[in-house]
């Protein structure tokens, strides 16, 4: 989620029941092994094999959870650094790379060498929200960010520190001149937590703090927070503050977080409403980030203003908004997003000269596009991957350039397909993207995959079984020179 406005920080039951060791994480029990197993690695050897690890997922989930359980156990100090106040080259390279590189003491101010096992953990939270600029783009503007990406992927390569980067969209971390992220560090995916695992944990904070509620309060809490944990603590102290006693009636207290449902009302609110100061209030509530929110607006926009008019006046406004949040997002200037929350939202409410129907409102098509051609986006990436280290090249050039040429080929050349197959150790996914859903000529060099393979196996029994029969004959003769 992107909010839309600077909360006030409060000290609350997310921050008092945070876990102080990795076994006290609810959910994502592969990734806290994975994270165990790697700061195993750096208090074995003063130089592991990765020395930077990516937490990825939505928020909520855990992740800094982990990272701060993780140094409390091995007794590491803890940097945390954020990228929304460090992300350019110059301020890594004045304030990270002295952390990385340098020594550290302990908490009664002890010297712990490096080489004697001495660490401290730099987390930096918010690493998606790194940002590279584009090369001869003048940006005199002190919130624009340069080489931030760049200037990470040195410092992880020098340090003698463990480094945790935690982002919530990996993709935005590791695309551009962050691919190198993906090779350099080990990415550990969080996913949401089964609501199961939340209502247990619910109910011992609950009984912690001396709290009688209701079981389908707590069942309720989870189940609409969809694996956020963070949301789910949050909402619980919110029904409970002030109270010994929490009935299920206490329940309509919370506004649940049932996102679909909250976009729903809001655009049938805005495509009918001209009440500036409440849209605006109920923007700062919604939790939707901004990038998808005008997706949302685009779409549905036509089904609702029938006017030419007023069509096109909302259009305009949509298009401002959408030059602010590019320059927010390129260059890190936050300061703009009120503009755009009100080009985006005000804009439209006041373009409207009359009250339409309410219509039926519908998925962002982009958004459902997405998610439907996720696995065969996966599959392109991985065959994209297997192509570049082949050819020693990244997986950007290979999409780029190399791709449509090495289909081409692999299609219309049926010895040289068999050969990728069996250097590369192609997939079925990945011969049928190749050969456009071929099956019949998928299935094919599957078939001389399958008998390679098969050859493998039946040769070492065969030369097994022939030199059984020599030694046989061998002392078949011996006998008979004895005899």
């Amino acid at each position: 989620m992107f909010s839309w406005e600077v909360k006030n920080l409060v000290l609350n039951w997310t921050e008092k029941y945070r876990p102080k060791k990795l076994s006290e994480i609810i959910g994502n029990e592969k990734a806290v092994s994975q994270l165990k197993t790697w700061a195993d690695e750096w208090e074995k050897s003063l130089t592991p094999v990765k020395k930077a690890v990516i937490l990825s997922g939505k928020p909520g989930v855990g992740k800094t959870s982990a990272a701060l359980a993780l140094a409390n156990e091995h007794g590491w100090p803890v940097i945390e650094l954020n990228a929304s106040d460090v992300r350019n080259a110059s301020r890594i390279e004045s304030i990270v790379v002295p952390s990385a590189t340098n020594e550290t003491f302990s908490s009664d101010g002890r010297f712990l060498p490096s080489n004697k096992g001495g660490r401290k953990l730099i987390l930096f939270d918010e690493a998606d929200n790194l940002y590279e600029s584009s090369a001869g783009e003048k940006t005199d503007s002190e919130y624009t960010d340069r080489g931030g990406k760049k200037a990470l992927i040195e410092t992880i390569k020098i340090s003698k520190q463990p480094i945790i980067l935690i982002v919530n969209d990996y993709y935005a971390l590791t695309k551009g001149s962050g691919s190198l992220l993906k090779e350099i560090c080990l990415n550990i995916k969080f996913y949401n937590v089964q609501s199961n695992q939340i209502i247990e944990l619910l109910k011992d904070i609950c009984k912690k703090e001396n709290i009688n509620i209701h079981p389908n309060v707590i069942k309720t809490i989870a189940e609409k927070n969809n694996g956020d944990i963070r949301s789910a603590i949050n909402d619980l102290q919110a029904i409970c503050i002030g109270k010994r006693m929490v009935d299920i009636r206490d329940i309509d207290a919370i506004g649940f977080r049932n996102r679909e449902r909250e976009i729903f009302d809001f655009l049938r609110e805005l495509f009918r409403s001209k009440d500036l100061k409440n849209l605006r209030r109920r923007l700062s509530e919604l939790d939707e980030s901004p990038d998808n929110l005008i997706m949302w607006l685009d779409e549905n926009l036509p089904y609702q203003y029938l006017e030419s008019r007023d069509t096109a006046s909302a259009y305009d406004f949509i298009s401002k908004a959408d030059i602010f949040l590019d320059r927010i997002y390129r260059r890190q200037q936050f300061d703009l997003m009120s503009y755009a929350a009100e080009l985006m939202c005000c804009g439209i409410a006041i373009s409207k000269s009359r009250y339409y129907p309410i219509v039926k409102y519908n998925f962002p098509f982009w958004l459902s596009e997405m998610k439907r051609s996720k696995q065969s986006r996966e599959i392109r990436d991985s065959l994209c991957y297997k192509i570049g280290n082949m050819l020693h090249v990244s997986k950007n050039k290979v999409v780029e350039i190399i791709f449509p040429y090495f289909k081409y080929i692999f299609k219309n050349d049926y010895t040289f397909a068999k050969e990728m197959v069996k250097e590369m150790g192609l997939t079925e996914g990945e011969i049928l993207l190749l050969v456009d859903n071929s099956q019949d000529l998928a299935e094919k060099l599957l078939s001389q995959e399958v008998e390679r393979e098969e050859k493998k196996l039946i040769q070492p029994l065969e030369e097994k079984d022939k030199i059984e029969r020599e030694e046989e004959d061998k002392r078949k003769q011996m006998r008979l020179l004895d005899f």
